[in-house]
């Protein structure tokens, strides 16, 4: 029973991890949760390496979709929630809300996992508020099971920092292209422009 409750503690841990470093890229260019400036803001630092954020968003979905699906695997040669409480876990997959956002996420594993589509949308995972208060009943379910079993509780708030790891690159990104265009103009239009003063006098 332990060794089950520790694997789901590192599973939800790295999974809500990576759902925040995915909310980060993806909701951070919307107008209607950080306005037109800021949204337009992200968008450009984004644009600077697009190849790479585009390859991060896919990854880190992919990554959080499979670990949180894999506490909700009813095949019996695995770990799963349902094995650990069965009464919790029936009550959990009944909630209207939990339920719709577990048929979202199979329906994106599915989608990645048999190649149909090149891109998921995020509307197709869920909004954020639902996605939030999925997590939110998840880490409760959990905790549910650990203080059945030996009165402990795990909080996950941990799995915020890589929101602010991401803005910090994001500002560093910003910076960076800052000074890599002001040095391009110092080289093109002032050091290697014959008109330089030192060329004329």
């Amino acid at each position: 029973m332990k060794e089950q409750i520790d694997y789901f503690r590192g599973s939800i841990f790295e999974a809500k991890s990576a759902y925040n470093a995915w909310k980060m890229i993806v909701f951070s260019c919307w107008y209607a949760y950080v306005g037109k400036d800021l949204a337009e803001k992200y968008v450009k630092v984004q644009q600077y390496h697009k190849d790479f954020f585009g390859l991060a968003e896919r990854s880190f979905l992919f990554h959080w979709v499979i670990l949180v699906l894999h506490c909700f695997d009813d095949r019996k040669d695995v770990f799963s929630l349902k094995k650990v409480a069965s009464k919790n876990y029936n009550a959990f997959i009944k909630d209207t809300g939990n339920a719709k956002v577990l048929k979202n996420l199979k329906n994106v594993r599915n989608t990645l996992l048999a190649h149909r589509s090149k891109t998921i949308k995020s509307k197709e995972v869920g909004s954020v508020e639902e996605l939030d208060t999925f997590w939110k009943n998840l880490e409760n379910f959990y905790n549910t099971i650990c203080h059945d079993f030996d009165k402990s509780k795990t909080l996950f708030n941990n799995t915020e920092n890589v929101k602010h790891d991401i803005e910090n690159l994001f500002y560093n990104l910003e910076r960076g292209e800052n000074v890599r265009k002001n040095e391009i103009d110092i080289e093109w239009l002032w050091r290697k422009n014959p008109k330089r003063i030192s060329n004329i006098l």
